[in-house]
């Protein structure tokens, strides 16, 4: 049997109508521990003293970063192009 659709739903009072509208009360309650667990965390520690670090840490014998930038080859060994590296038509 098709449904018709010129039949008034099975709600018709305006308190029913709103009550299914409404979120339930025990997602909004979730929703607002998220953010308070949320903003306690944020807040919680920010400004950590040094005794809060691990021991070792800053490691003084950790080796420091190079910029991958940087030649360890002898100059001159880097392709250079040159006229006769060009292609022409003629050459195919």
């Amino acid at each position: 049997m098709t449904h018709d659709f010129n039949k008034p739903p099975h709600v018709i009072t305006p308190e029913e109508k709103s009550q299914k509208k409404r979120l339930p009360v025990y997602i909004l309650i979730l929703v607002g521990v998220f953010f308070i667990a949320l903003l306690a965390y944020m807040f919680a520690d920010t400004k950590p003293d040094p005794k809060d670090a691990p021991p070792g840490h800053p490691n003084p014998s950790a080796q420091t970063a190079t910029p991958n930038n940087t030649t360890t080859g002898t100059p001159g060994d880097e392709a250079v192009a040159t006229d006769k590296d060009t292609a022409t038509a003629k050459d195919y």
